[in-house]
């Protein structure tokens, strides 16, 4: 019969330590392993199985242990928090609204007279899709000419009732009899302006429309 000695006892018990605490922090086993283990070293075969007998059942050591081990920390995982809506773009940069002040500026002092094209040119004035200079020029140029040709035509419509006064007190040429039924000349010009103003203004909205091509919302 085979003689047990006591490194073969030694490690019988420590391969079934190790079995049973595989389920403990690695520090934890290694500190428990290592204790029993020095207990152990240097006995003789009957004193290694009176020391096994009195440390126990490797399972119940194993599970005392991890009752002892404090738990780990615990994880609070916070909530995902939602990513905040983007903020919506003002009415005033949208294509839409640039294209309704493009056509009020050119036809809204058509429907409405004066104040049509006044509104108009508020409206493109807010809006943030042309460029200030684009605007300056769509608003002030055919402003401007209209408002020349105004101060051009009274200025000469004044002088010429001025040289018919003179006529008709003798300081001049004897006046023509006008025929009432055909206009004066100014009235040509009055007519020239309207007809001026009748195509820069809408042609001022139609070139915004066209400078506002493949042009993004701000």
């Amino acid at each position: 019969m085979t003689e047990t000695t006591a490194e073969d006892l030694r490690e019988d018990y420590l391969a079934r330590l190790d079995e049973a605490m595989r389920g403990l922090p690695h520090g934890v086993a290694a500190d428990i392993r290592g204790g029993i283990a020095e207990e152990l070293h240097g006995l003789d075969a009957s004193s290694t199985a009176a020391r096994i007998a009195q440390l126990g059942d490797p399972v119940a050591i194993a599970r005392e242990a991890q009752d002892e081990t404090p738990a780990g920390p615990t994880f609070v995982v916070a909530a995902p928090v939602p990513a905040p809506d983007a903020p919506r773009r003002p009415t005033t940069s949208t294509r839409g609204f640039a294209i309704t002040a493009a056509l009020t500026l050119s036809f809204g002092g058509i429907v409405v007279p004066v104040v049509g094209w006044f509104v108009g040119a508020v409206l493109v004035v807010l809006s943030s899709l042309w460029k200030t200079g684009e605007k300056v020029v769509a608003i002030v140029v055919p402003f401007s000419v209209f408002l020349l040709s105004v101060i051009l035509i009274t200025t000469m419509q004044g002088f010429s009732l001025s040289v018919e006064s003179d006529s008709s007190s003798g300081t001049g040429t004897p006046p023509q009899v006008a025929n009432p039924l055909l206009p004066a000349w100014y009235d040509f010009i009055w007519f020239g302006v309207i007809a001026l103003g009748l195509v820069l203004i809408p042609a001022s909205g139609l070139w915004l429309l066209w400078r506002l091509r493949g042009r993004a919302a701000r």
